[in-house]
């Protein structure tokens, strides 16, 4: 009967674990897709100071960073920074506030960044 309970809990136990679901971003997705890029960052100012934070700039494209506390402050000029990036584009639009207008655009992580 022990043996029971012990394979009755350890089945349970391997079905909750196999069972949770992570939403996280190092989840694999199979839309994003890592690539490099050549870009312009350009830092709007502190969302406390109704700014954006950074913004991705890809020709008329812009991308917000999901990782943008990663990047160091040195970046954080009144020029926009040409930079090449290697990003995980995710593909997907998020919702951005930007004092008081909301904002979409395509997030990205930011995996390596060197100025030009």
């Amino acid at each position: 009967m022990k043996k029971l309970r012990n394979n009755a809990f350890s089945f349970l136990l391997l079905f909750g674990l196999l069972a949770c679901d992570t939403d996280d971003e190092t989840t694999v997705d199979p839309v994003a897709k890592t690539e490099t890029i050549q870009a312009s960052l350009q830092w709007t100012g502190d969302y406390a100071a109704d700014g954006c934070g950074y913004i991705l700039n890809v020709g008329t494209s812009k991308y917000k960073p999901t990782n943008e506390n990663d990047i160091p402050n040195s970046y954080k000029t009144q020029d926009p920074t040409l930079v090449q990036a290697t990003i995980i584009n995710y593909r997907k639009s998020t919702s951005v506030f930007c004092g008081f207008a909301n904002t979409n655009m395509n997030s990205v992580k930011i995996v390596k960044l060197e100025k030009l």
